[in-house]
């Protein structure tokens, strides 16, 4: 029997230089590709963060029309000490700055002042949690994802958003996360949502 002997196959030589090519090419494509990715779903949580906003805004405008006059007879002088205690128990926002954190289950507002670790603000009761995050989540899909609120003054002032508590991929808003500096992007990506910092936001 005879034998071709003019039957080639690839050399050792060849097959490591076409390895050596595929090895670059998907070292150039990977970080490529997840940098695409990365940037997709931010963008899709930078929507929800501005619905966020917008749905707690108009809760927060709601709240504010019917505490701006509580306000007034807690500023006023001339009212009397029961009736001065009895009203700051009607009030849950004031003129103040808190923030306000959804779990993807219950709604509870912080403290603005004690950020390290994130405290709750023990004078808001579970009913107002409740009323303001039924509020928010109403128009925002059924309280879909995790979000943290910043107000100031009856201001919405921020949003962070993302599907899960500790998720990777993060939206922001008024000022979208690609546009922060990479130190406050950085920072808000390693991070869970209830230990953002809200402030560098605006």
């Amino acid at each position: 029997m005879k034998t071709n002997k003019n039957k080639k196959g690839f050399t050792l030589i060849e097959l490591v230089i076409v390895l050596a090519i595929l090895g670059i090419l998907v070292a150039i494509i990977v970080p490529s590709w997840s940098y695409f990715v990365r940037r997709s779903r931010e963008r899709t949580a930078n929507a929800k963060a501005k619905m966020v906003f917008n749905a707690c805004q108009t809760e927060v405008t709601r709240i504010s029309m019917k505490e701006r006059p509580l306000l007034n007879i807690i500023n006023d002088p001339t009212t009397d000490s029961v009736k001065l205690d009895a009203t700051k128990k009607e009030v849950y926002m004031g003129s103040g700055d808190f923030f306000f954190y959804w779990d993807g289950k219950d709604g509870n507002k912080l403290d603005a002042k004690d950020t390290n670790p994130f405290k709750a603000d023990t004078s808001a009761s579970d009913k107002d949690n409740t009323m303001l995050a039924n509020g928010i989540n109403n128009i925002n899909n059924n309280g879909e994802g995790t979000y943290k609120v910043y107000v100031n003054n009856y201001k919405v002032q921020s949003v962070i958003y993302c599907d899960l508590p500790n998720g990777r991929y993060k939206g922001t808003y008024p000022k979208m996360i690609e546009d922060l500096p990479d130190t406050v992007g950085d920072s808000i990506r390693a991070n869970g949502v209830v230990n953002a910092d809200m402030k560098l936001l605006t």
